[in-house]
C-alpha cells in the first residue's frame, strides 16, 4: 500500500464518510462506521477532523455539491425544464441525497455544525437556481423581471414545502401534483 499524504488520507476519510452517508444517512455516521469504510483507525478520523459533527458537516456539503452539478436534463432543454429538473427532479436516483438533505434538516436544530452546513447547502441550491433564471431571462425564455433573487426563494420554498405535504402523504399531493404545482409557479412566476 502507498504512503498517504495528510491530504489524501483525509480525502479518504471525507470519502468514507460521504458514502456511509448516501448509503445508510448520518445516524449510521459514527467514527467507527466511517473508519471502517475508509480502512482507516478511528484515531486517524479524530486526527483529521475535530469532531463526528465537523466530518458530517464537510460529506453533506460536499455531497450537495455533487447532486447540485447533476445534469438531469440534457444541455439542449429549455430553460423551464432545467429549472424545473433543479427544483423537483423526478429522478429516483437523487433519493439518497434528498433523504440526506431532509435528514439534515431535522438535524439542524439540535446540531449547529449541520445547521451550518444546512444553510450553506440551501444558498448553494438557491445559487444555481438564481442562475437558471439569469440564463433564461438572457435567452428571452423568462421575462419576469421581479429579482431573480426573490423568485428563487419564493420557488425553492414552494418546492420545500410541496416535499414535506408529499412526505406526510396529504390526500392530492403525489409526485404528479407535486410536479403540477410546481410548473404552475414557475409560469406564474418568470412569465
Amino acid at each position: 500500500m502507498r504512503y498517504l499524504t495528510r491530504d489524501d488520507r483525509r480525502e479518504v476519510i471525507l470519502q468514507a464518510a460521504m458514502r456511509v452517508a448516501l448509503a445508510e444517512g448520518f445516524t449510521a455516521m459514527t467514527v467507527r462506521r466511517i473508519a471502517s469504510e475508509g480502512g482507516v483507525s478511528t484515531g486517524q478520523v479524530h486526527h483529521h477532523f475535530a469532531s463526528a459533527n465537523e466530518l458530517k458537516s464537510q460529506a453533506f456539503i460536499r455531497l450537495i455539491e455533487e447532486l447540485l452539478d447533476i445534469e438531469l436534463v440534457p444541455p439542449t432543454a429549455s430553460w423551464r425544464e432545467q429549472l424545473h429538473s433543479m427544483l423537483g427532479s423526478e429522478d429516483g436516483a437523487l433519493e439518497p441525497y434528498i433523504r440526506l438533505w431532509r435528514e439534515a434538516l431535522l438535524l439542524a436544530e439540535k446540531e449547529p455544525e449541520i445547521k451550518g452546513a444546512y444553510v450553506l447547502s440551501m444558498e448553494m441550491w438557491h445559487g444555481k437556481v438564481v442562475q437558471l433564471i439569469r440564463q433564461g431571462r438572457e435567452a428571452g425564455e423568462f421575462t419576469n423581471v421581479d429579482s431573480a433573487e426573490h423568485i428563487a426563494w419564493r420557488l425553492i420554498a414552494l418546492a420545500c414545502g410541496l416535499d414535506g405535504i408529499w412526505l406526510l402523504g396529504m390526500p392530492g399531493v403525489d409526485e404528479a401534483a407535486l410536479q403540477h404545482h410546481l410548473a404552475a409557479s414557475i409560469q406564474k412566476e418568470l412569465c
